[in-house]
């Protein structure tokens, strides 16, 4: 799925497509190959994100940083692959002049949040997302709603290692926050440089080279 996802998100827009990295199986690259059908956690994931782009400002209201470009299955070498991560930054830079990722960053000091979203699994879920902290500044575990339950009382572990948990209801759209970590630098910062070209080779809204 391919579409440009630069998200102004003071303005609603209709439709949010939410682009995916290109095969890292060299096999599934082959022309002719029938795609398997899309999972419930590929389903999950999708709205969830339509909906998270959709309440930015509403999730993140003391946030100025409100260009937004992302994309699913981001993986980083070492550290698993993010099922999606967001790039959020302050004032667009001119599609008309791309620029590198490193200088992008040094530019507009971009927020990147990289989820891991589970319809089970909360534990390996938390670990799974822990290792995003490594190239983000923000990681987060997204569950379904009902499924936070068993997680809740365990909020304190989150808070330790700084991972957030969120809850999402697909009925309503509802994004139920349980805790949100603050941004802060990665853990291995040269990492963030390859996450973001990874963003921008699937979403044209992220103006790098």
């Amino acid at each position: 799925m391919h579409a440009i996802l630069y998200v102004n998100v003071m303005e609603r827009p209709a439709v949010l497509e939410v682009p995916k990295i290109r095969f890292r199986e060299p096999e599934r690259n082959l022309p002719g190959r029938r795609l398997r059908s899309t999972t419930a956690e590929t389903r999950f994931t999708i709205q969830f994100a339509r909906a998270y782009l959709s309440q930015h400002v509403a999730l993140h209201h003391r946030t100025d940083k409100l260009a937004t470009a992302c994309a699913r299955q981001v993986a980083i070498n070492g550290f698993g692959i993010a099922d999606l991560v967001t790039v959020a930054w302050k004032q667009p830079v001119d599609n008309r002049q791309p620029v590198t990722a490193d200088d992008f960053i040094q530019r507009t000091h971009p927020t990147m949040r990289a989820f891991e979203v589970k319809l089970n699994s909360w534990r390996r879920g938390m670990a799974q997302a822990h290792r995003y902290r490594y190239f983000a500044n923000a990681a987060i575990l997204v569950l379904p709603a009902e499924k936070c339950e068993s997680a809740v009382p365990y909020l304190d572990t989150f808070r330790r290692i700084r991972v957030g948990l969120w809850g999402f209801d697909p009925g309503s759209n509802r994004i139920i926050v349980h805790y949100t970590p603050r941004p802060c630098t990665p853990l291995e910062p040269r990492y963030q440089t390859r996450a973001v070209e990874l963003v921008a080779r699937a979403s044209r809204a992220l103006p790098v080279l």
